[in-house]
């Protein structure tokens, strides 16, 4: 995520065996993992690709690639934002020893790989399979497929799981492996119509089991339904009288010896908590005496005992979601599953203009779950819960069933009081007698935000962003930008569904270029920027996106100041309209109990003698915010002196192009004697304090 930012720390020349199921190409990147033939070891590599027939190679090839080249080992950062995504632990976690780039590729050639290296044949398979979905189908098709067919997800903005995580019923796909099922039970019936005895079934069955993972990518969802399989299957055979049960564990046993780490992955956890409640919940569905009812209360019991996970580890989800698997589950694997094999299996001997009907479908289909995700009404964005929380509403829920089991009461007053855990969980962040002052790490750019007290305010200044740079059409990547991996979840991590007001400093994409984005996810109550941004017609046309049309908009000066339970925010600065560059930044003077922290976006030295020059502005602050990233044409010595700060933050992406902060800047710091922290070497930077106490705290950080 922070790429063009990323320290190369080792250069030299390698040979890699290329697993050519893991291919990817997002517009002129392309990614894969290989095997380090000296170290045997796996590498995820990066590679920017030089013209469009080189694209069309990679996209197209299906053999097993060794590559010969010279290498930059990338350090891989773990986490940089509260709540953050840890990626160097989700790297060893799923056995990848390092990150690459590839810089030059000196030779390549396809390896005929022999019929006996069954696994990298079944990579190939796979690969073909991928390959020859994206020829035939349309985007939504062949995303759909891929995914549901061959556990295969690429960086396309047609990848509809997103939408479907946001609606909490994601393990309706892939991520359960409940898919594999459909398969499964599909060949069984096949085999017997073709009268073929029960013996030979058996058999052709494990075999095709163990292809049939194999081809759906290894995922834990899919290791785990095909183990379960197997064993019951094995169980019904020999006449073990092994339980539901039994069979769970065995396969999490048997998953845990290949795959040591299965359950630190979120996949891991959610398949086996899924499959673990299915079998905990079946003698209690079985007490039901209409089949109706049976599936309706099966769907809303596993989707309301799913929900702490979800929350655990999405913060979010859509009260509609228990229709939606209602409707959903039918819908997949009576209709979609079906049409996707017959399709898939004609595509052979089909052309593609005979499958324009299917995308057509999907597309009604994935729009419905659009629509719904619009719907803000009903979702709840509930933020991280608490280790010590998640174990108490699962044990809570757990009670609840053993209750269900013993008794023919479904609302006992152990349950009710048990239940309403679940329940009240969404409010719990208004219980939060912390505010929360936090320094964003989004790489080279600023992004602060202010969290209140008992969850009574949420507000930004500034939204981060990277300019664009116009490319050719064969090498535009998906829209995917910082925001999606640092700023969004976190805030949905401490609970923002809203903000209240989102401050923008002054109209540089590195200031505001994620507001778009950011009101995709979040609805933002308010905006407030200098006059002379407004100016500016690239911030313009971003007031007049959609996702604003409802959101008051508001110019800013220094005569205009925020009061808001126990905070005072006022603005310094512009004193008059400006052109919205650096000089025209808005300056903010944020007052909490009994600390004063200056936040000057990317004001330099004219504006800072401009603001010393205003008589009647005292800027004394126990904390400032740099201006421009620690650049040598901020923070002069006379600035310092006046401000005269405890704290310094300097918000800049790690290696940057620029080398911010200056040496100069950092000298300027260091002869007033403050203490610096610095967003590329500590990650987040953040406060707390509670409106129990007078007490601001030292400021915490992540590295």
């Amino acid at each position: 995520m922070f790429e063009k930012e990323q320290k190369s720390i080792l250069s030299e020349s390698i040979e890699l065996k290329v697993y050519p199921d893991t291919i990817k190409i997002d517009g002129d990147l392309l990614s894969f993992k290989g095997k380090d033939l000296e170290t045997h070891q796996t590498r995820l590599v990066k590679y920017r690709l030089e013209d469009e027939k080189e694209k069309e190679f990679f996209t197209t090839n299906w053999r097993t690639l060794v590559i010969q080249g010279e290498f930059e080992e990338q350090e891989v950062e773990g986490i940089r934002n509260l709540n953050g995504f840890d990626y160097a632990h989700y790297l060893e976690i799923t056995n990848v020893s390092s990150q690459i780039k590839l810089t030059h590729i000196k030779d390549m050639e396809k390896e005929k790989v022999p019929l006996y290296q069954l696994n990298w044949k079944l990579k190939e398979l796979r690969r073909v399979c991928i390959v020859h979905n994206q020829k035939q189908f349309g985007k939504l098709t062949q995303n759909y497929m891929n995914s549901l067919l061959f556990g295969f997800q690429d960086n396309t903005p047609e990848n509809y799981q997103q939408t479907w995580k946001k609606l909490g019923v994601a393990h309706l796909f892939s991520l359960s492996g409940m898919h594999i099922y459909f398969f499964l039970t599909f060949f069984d019936y096949i085999l017997l119509r073709l009268s073929i005895c029960r013996d030979k079934v058996f058999k052709l069955n494990l075999l095709f089991t163990f292809i049939l993972v194999s081809l759906t990518g290894l995922g834990p969802g899919m290791v785990r339904a095909g183990l379960q399989h197997v064993i019951k299957r094995l169980n019904q055979r020999f006449e073990w009288i092994l339980s539901p049960l039994d069979c769970w564990s065995i396969a999490l046993f048997i998953n845990c010896l290949f795959s040591p780490y299965v359950l630190l992955t979120v996949g891991g956890q959610l398949t086996y908590y899924l499959t673990f409640l299915i079998i905990v919940i079946m003698p209690i569905i079985e007490k039901i005496e209409n089949v109706f009812y049976q599936g309706i209360f099966f769907n809303i019991l596993l989707s309301a005992l799913s929900l702490p996970l979800i929350w655990y580890y999405f913060y979010e989800w859509n009260v509609l979601s228990f229709i939606i698997n209602l409707i959903l589950g039918p819908i997949l694997f009576i209709v979609i599953m079906p049409l996707l094999l017959f399709s898939f299996a004609a595509s052979f001997v089909l052309i593609n203009n005979h499958f324009i009907w299917l995308e057509k479908i999907l597309i009604i289909f994935q729009s419905i779950g659009n629509k719904t995700n619009e719907l803000t009404l009903f979702k709840q964005v509930v933020g991280k819960l608490p280790l010590w929380l998640l174990i108490l509403l699962v044990l809570s829920q757990l009670f609840i069933l053993i209750e269900w089991e013993k008794r023919k009461c479904w609302f006992s007053r152990k349950v009710l009081v048990l239940g309403s855990l679940t329940i009240l969980v969404p409010f719990f962040k208004y219980l939060n007698p912390y505010g929360t002052l936090a320094i964003v790490d989004i790489g080279q750019g600023d992004s602060i935000f202010l969290q209140l007290p008992f969850h009574q305010g949420n507000y930004l200044l500034d939204t981060g962003g990277a300019l664009g740079f116009d490319v050719e059409e064969w090498q535009k990547r998906s829209d995917k930008r910082d925001a999606d991996y640092t700023i969004i979840p976190f805030l949905k991590s401490v609970g923002v569904k809203k903000l209240d007001t989102v401050f923008i400093s002054h109209a540089h994409e590195d200031h505001f270029g994620d507001l778009d984005r950011i009101g995709e996810s979040i609805d933002v109550k308010s905006i407030c920027y200098g006059p002379g941004s407004y100016e500016q017609s690239n911030f313009r046309k971003y007031l007049a996106l959609p996702q604003f049309e409802r959101t008051n908009k508001k110019a800013v000066t220094n005569r205009n100041s925020w009061q808001k339970k126990g905070i005072n925010l006022d603005c310094l600065y512009p004193i008059e309209t400006g052109d919205g560059q650096n000089n025209d930044s808005l300056v903010m003077m944020l007052g909490i109990q009994d600390k004063k922290i200056l936040l000057t976006g990317d004001l330099e030295k004219e504006g800072e003698i401009d603001l010393m020059n205003q008589n009647d502005v005292d800027l004394k602050a126990d904390i400032l915010k740099a201006g421009h990233h620690g650049s040598n044409t901020s923070s002069q010595p006379d600035f310092l002196d006046k401000v005269s700060p405890e704290i310094v933050v300097i918000s800049c992406g790690k290696n940057n192009r620029y080398n911010h902060p200056s040496k100069e800047t950092l000298d300027n710091f260091s002869d007033i004697s403050t203490t610096v922290y610095r967003t590329d070497l500590n990650g987040m930077v953040y406060f707390k304090w509670s409106t129990f106490s007078n007490s601001f705290s030292k400021p915490f950080i992540m590295k």
